[in-house]
């Protein structure tokens, strides 16, 4: 389209009287906006009776200038005349969208979203003059109005309506994908770099609250989609982008996200439930590509092997092999630092968007309530298994107690059961610590009586055992082997013992580890090994194994439902006052040891020299008189004891705090200076858990430990974990009590080095982001210390007792070994074997050639 330029008022020679294409207009509108100012008024014009003449005919054909136009004007006014102009070619274009007229877009331009209180938000239809709008002339609108909104001439609250409005009743697809991709772009762009509008993202998402409850409270379970459940469906799948991409992950997103979880609306429901099982993996997947993606790009390098090498050219290359080293020793550190220190990632949560759910119980009873009510025409049964997945994930999440939920997981453990694998591992998150062991008892049963019977094939006994080990794991009461007493309702208040028989059960399924089935024989295994760690003694003695029969020994047995253990004290403080008392005696008993050989050389003679004889002799006349002293130096001598027991004090007090007094040692109980090394030892073998317990707590009320101390405690506290779990080191350190030397293995050289070398995970250490240069160095006898260390480790045997089978096989000599089966097998791919293979093959070959053949 062409128009003529005609002479200028104010800008003189610089107006064209040539006739100019919108192009050029748009160009010497933004060069000069207020000497064109007229061609644009025509230009708009122009716009406004072409759009009345499309009002009127909407199905005829449009005029091929108009789509230009449109986005002249557009480009112009949002640019050039910004303000009331840019406002009022937005609404005629939406009035264009809509099909209204400039009076609603007037009241609509100044409430554009629709208060909490008011209903409908969106229209269910459009008038018919929109809907038979020419495709090309709404796709040219809208274009228009996403680059009038990009180049902030109109607000986003204003379009966010218009948009969800189009994306649910205009059929269109490629024109509802723009539309979904601009709002999701546009909300990016509003929280990028940092800078969160946080006012208006709380609009928005009260927005797409009010449509997805708008949904939930209109639509029936399988009904058709209306235009509002498909709003619905766009605000949740924008939703879910906007939090995987980490700008919205707050308790609002979340908010919206339950509410859609709660709809009838399949549609909308399952895509709510998807995120909450799937966001945490895909969020991880992003991350991995995005990583992998930067080190792509620094790994390709043009070396020029197939060119003219320049200095420009090796300059380059050699600050792209800088850029990659700098790029590899960084991945190397990222890498090693999550393998060994996974504090951080421990404490964070496994599912964080479940955890931000607001009300997880009223959630689940909703769903669960959908679930049983609803028939089998109602969902399919993929959105069924998608709700039970959901239920017991934030049952096991948030560790609900929803007894109903084990009753209706019983129905769908049929051994013909479709997807049955995911029912059982359905079952196993649903459990948790808080269930009451007899519903757990039903599920164990139900899987005992259709999975691990002998009519079942071997990989269903395999997932039967696997799936009642999982459980038992998550729900160690149900192993406790205590009577339940159930009180019947029908019997007039006679309480009807129910036993489970839990002996009977496990050393059923120990019984598996020997089955003919491989994968049978695996799950069994695994089930022994599971009983062997929480509860030991209800196997046979042949399955304990040693860390069973140790912990048997020990008494280890889980605890029972409602039971919890306390902590009486700081973990390892009655180990640590044996250790103490332990190193005191010793110590006792070397000084006592070192002035008994004092005394003994008292008696020995001392040279004296000439001088001094007489000195003695007076010494030895008046050895056994009276010593004459003045008073004088009496009082002298007291005085200077005073003063030398007051300087004592005094430096105790400045250098040293005092040490905190148990009230029995306060009150007389304080223990004698004479009394033996025996008794000053405390021997915690002897006391009960009560009195353990007793002591634990008294040390640690009335005792401030230093870092020092925990490593120390933390290292017997380990030690006798380990004790109670083998009995060849409990019996160590019983033999080693009986010596004397019980704490023998424990040394105090890591007390000198308290806070420097403590490392928690989790936590950040100087050492981690000091410079290598300024790093301690070993010095001569660390390093020697240090080697001597690891030829005693591998030369000498830490091991007490004789030599183990491998070593007595490994000194064996090879002729008595050389036909054994290990031997053979060992041997059979050598090249030895394969000669004598090829050897035999030969004389073979050389016999039937010898033979003779008949003569024809």
């Amino acid at each position: 389209m062409s128009t003529k330029g005609e002479t200028s008022t104010g800008s003189g020679a610089s107006r064209s009287t040539l006739p100019l294409k919108l192009s050029q207009l748009q160009n010497f509108c933004k060069r000069d906006p207020d000497g064109y100012k007229e061609d644009y008024d025509a230009q708009s014009r122009r716009l406004v009776s072409l759009v009345g003449i499309l009002s009127l005919s909407p199905n005829a054909d449009p005029s091929p200038s108009l789509v230009e136009l449109i986005q002249f004007m557009a480009a112009v006014s949002s640019s050039s005349y910004k303000g009331e102009e840019s406002d009022r070619i937005a609404a005629l274009l939406m009035d264009l969208l809509v099909g209204s007229s400039s009076s609603s877009s007037s009241s609509n331009q100044q409430q554009p979203l629709s208060p909490a209180g008011s209903a409908p938000l969106l229209q269910s239809t459009l008038p018919l003059a929109a809907l038979q709008l020419h495709r090309d002339i709404r796709k040219a609108c809208v274009s228009a109005l996403i680059l009038m909104r990009n180049k902030g001439a109109v607000p986003p609250l204003r379009l966010l309506q218009l948009f969800f409005q189009l994306m649910a009743v205009v059929p269109d697809k490629n024109l509802r994908e723009s539309l979904y991709h601009h709002i999701v772009n546009d909300i990016r762009n509003i929280n990028k770099n940092g800078k969160r509008d946080e006012k208006l993202n709380r609009t928005i998402q009260s927005f797409f609250h009010r449509i997805v409850a708008a949904s939930a409270n209109e639509s029936s379970p399988g009904g058709e989609d209306s235009p509002t459940d498909y709003a619905a469906k766009r605000a949740v799948q924008m939703t879910c982008d906007l939090y995987r991409r980490n700008v919205w992950n707050d308790e609002r997103s979340i908010h919206i996200l339950a509410t859609a979880a709660s709809s009838p609306n399949s549609s909308v429901m399952s895509r709510a439930l998807r995120f909450f099982l799937n966001i945490e993996e895909a969020m991880a997947l992003d991350q991995k590509s995005t990583e992998e993606a930067k080190w792509a790009g620094s790994e390709t390098i043009d070396l020029h092997l197939h060119s003219k090498k320049t200095k420009a050219k090796q300059r380059v290359v050699a600050k792209q092999i800088k850029n990659r080293q700098k790029k590899q020793h960084l991945r190397e550190g990222l890498i090693e630092a999550q393998r060994e220190d996974k504090g951080v990632e421990s404490s964070r949560k496994l599912f964080p968007a479940i955890e931000l759910l607001n009300d997880p119980n009223g959630l689940c009873e909703i769903i669960l309530k959908r679930i049983k009510s609803s028939g089998s025409n109602t969902y399919k049964f993929e959105v069924k298994m998608l709700m039970l997945n959901f239920v017991t994930r934030v049952v096991g999440n948030h560790e609900l107690i929803l007894l109903p939920l084990y009753a209706l997981l019983q129905r769908y453990m049929g051994g013909h059961q479709r997807d049955v694998t995911a029912i059982l591992a359905y079952s196993v998150q649903a459990c948790h610590s808080y269930v009451p062991p007899e519903e757990v008892y039903g599920i164990l049963k139900t899987i005992a009586h259709n999975f691990i019977t002998e009519r079942c094939s071997g990989e269903q006994m395999a997932v039967g055992i696997n799936a009642a080990r999982a459980i038992c794991a998550r729900v160690p009461s149900v192993l406790s082997d205590e009577e339940i007493t159930n009180q019947d309702n029908n019997d007039e208040g006679k309480s009807k013992s129910i036993s489970w028989d839990v002996e009977a059960f496990v050393r059923d399924l120990a019984g598996y580890s020997k089955h003919r089935d491989r994968s049978v024989s695996i799950a069994g295994k695994g089930w022994v090994n599971f009983i062997r760690e929480v509860y030991p003694s209800l196997l046979q003695g042949k399955h304990r194994g040693l860390v069973g029969s140790g912990l048997h020994r020990a008494g280890e047995k889980p605890l029972r439902y409602g039971e919890v253990r306390a902590a009486s004290g700081v973990e390892g403080a009655d180990l640590l006052v044996a250790y103490e008392a332990s190193k005191k005696a010793a110590e006792d008993e070397e000084s006592s040891n070192g002035d008994e050989g004092d005394d003994n050389n008292e008696d020995e003679w001392a040279e004296v020299e000439s001088g001094d004889e007489e000195g003695v002799e007076a010494d030895e006349g008046d050895e056994d008189g009276w010593v004459e002293v003045d008073s004088d130096d009496e009082d002298n001598e007291d005085e200077e004891d005073e003063d030398e027991e007051f300087a004592d004090d005094e430096e105790v007090s400045d250098d040293e705090a005092p040490d905190l007094v148990l009230l029995a040692e306060s009150n007389g109980e304080e223990a004698a200076d004479g009394e033996d090394d025996t008794e000053k030892k405390l021997d915690l073998s002897k006391m009960s858990a009560k009195d353990r317990a007793k002591l634990q707590q008294q040390v640690s009320s009335t005792r401030i430990f230093t870092a020092a101390e925990f490593a120390k405690m933390q290292k017997l506290v380990e030690r006798q974990k380990q004790a109670r779990r083998d009995p060849r080191l409990a019996a160590k350190l019983k033999r080693a009590k009986a010596k004397g030397e019980e704490f023998a293995d424990i040394s105090d050289d890591d007390d000198d080095n308290s806070d420097d070398e403590l490392h928690i995970k989790g936590a950040v250490n100087a050492t981690d982001i000091m410079a290598d240069a300024k790093r301690k160095r070993m010095s001569k006898a660390e390093k020697l210390e240090k080697i001597i260390e690891g030829r005693q480790k591998w030369e000498a045997k830490e091991r007490p007792g004789g030599s183990t089978n491998t070593e007595k096989k490994r000194k064996k000599n090879f002729a008595m070994s050389k036909f054994a089966y290990s031997t053979r097998k060992k041997m059979g791919e050598k090249t030895t074997a394969k000669h004598g293979r090829s050897k035999t093959s030969k004389v073979k070959d050389g016999r039937a050639a010898k033979k003779r053949r008949r003569k024809v």
